[in-house]
């Protein structure tokens, strides 16, 4: 069984939120030379700029010479992330915690460009978007480059469904394709029992669960973005809830005697003032003040709230 050798370094009272980078026991490569921390890694809770600086750090200049030992020892790896702490202040502020085992047994491609290797960094990429989602990548095809210096171009990679990856080959203008599928789950509001259309739903009503949103035309709710909100139709037991299952209710009524915001982020005095429009957030209605009945106009922030224009 392999053992986990753990580099804890620069501790701080954020201990908790600090991205992770692990690597795995066993990981497959590409047919290239030069080896990155970034090759091999898995990251929780990282974002684009600890990727990159990942991707900075080479492990082996010449990765071939793994053609005979085939494994890499935590020592090799660990000196080169100490290096890398003491030389790089982004890497300091970073302070990610570090997971490597004993050993590393390494495996090279059969083609060109690795499949695992190309499923690792994707993974890498999206989960720096979303640190709450999972994900499951399916390559369909790689190419063969026209040299061993190319690259992945993530900017352009869609997060969810079908995509084209773009391989660039070093210096050369000349771009590549890699084809596959992202399916993406995220928790997701469910409810526990039979929502009737126009009924308002309550916390108890639903319970968090791990929901495919691959294809979902709305994007995944939290459990206070829905309760108390009504059903636009008919919701099953086991139903995952989106946007489009709510009513869509005005954050202030005609009428409604609500709460108006005047001033900047230093200076913020409130007043209660009448809506004259039903608005939703984000909507400019007109407001009326009880004391003077001036007329104003607010821009609708939050429910019962507007900011004088």
């Amino acid at each position: 069984m392999n053992k986990f050798v753990f580099l804890i370094l620069l501790i701080s009272v954020t201990s908790w939120a600090r991205p992770e980078v692990s690597i795995p026991s066993e990981v497959e490569i590409s047919q290239r030379e030069l080896l990155r921390l970034g090759d091999i890694a898995e990251v929780q809770g990282g974002d684009e700029a600890l990727l990159g600086l990942l991707d900075s750090i080479v492990i082996r200049p010449d990765a071939r010479e793994l053609l005979l030992s085939q494994h890499l020892n935590s020592s090799e790896i660990l000196t080169k992330m100490r290096a890398a702490l003491e030389e790089n202040q982004e890497l300091k502020k970073q302070n990610p915690a570090f997971k490597v085992p004993s050993q590393v047994k390494v495996n090279f491609a059969t083609t060109p460009i690795s499949r695992q290797e190309v499923e690792r960094k994707i993974r890498n990429h999206l989960k720096s978007q979303c640190h709450d989602c999972e994900y499951k990548i399916s390559i369909q095809s790689t190419p063969t480059p026209s040299n061993k210096l190319w690259d992945l171009d993530m900017t352009q990679l869609t997060p969810k469904g079908g995509f084209l990856l773009p391989v660039r080959d070093g210096d050369s203008k000349q771009i590549k394709w890699i084809s596959g599928t992202i399916r993406v789950s995220k928790l997701t509001p469910v409810t526990t029992r039979l929502i009737l259309q126009g009924e308002r739903l309550q916390s108890e009503d639903l319970r968090m669960s791990m929901t495919d949103i691959t294809f979902a035309k709305d994007g995944a709710l939290r459990m206070e973005d829905i309760a108390g909100q009504a059903a636009a139709r008919s919701l099953p037991v086991g139903t995952a809830v989106w946007a489009g299952d709510l009513k869509r209710e005005p954050a202030a009524k005609r009428g409604q005697v609500i709460k108006a915001l005047i001033g900047d982020d230093t200076f913020e005095v409130t007043a209660n003032v009448q809506a004259e429009d039903n608005g939703f957030i984000g909507d400019l209605i007109k407001v009326k003040n009880l004391e003077t009945q001036k007329v104003l106009s607010g821009l609708v922030v939050d429910k019962g709230v507007v900011k004088l224009q």
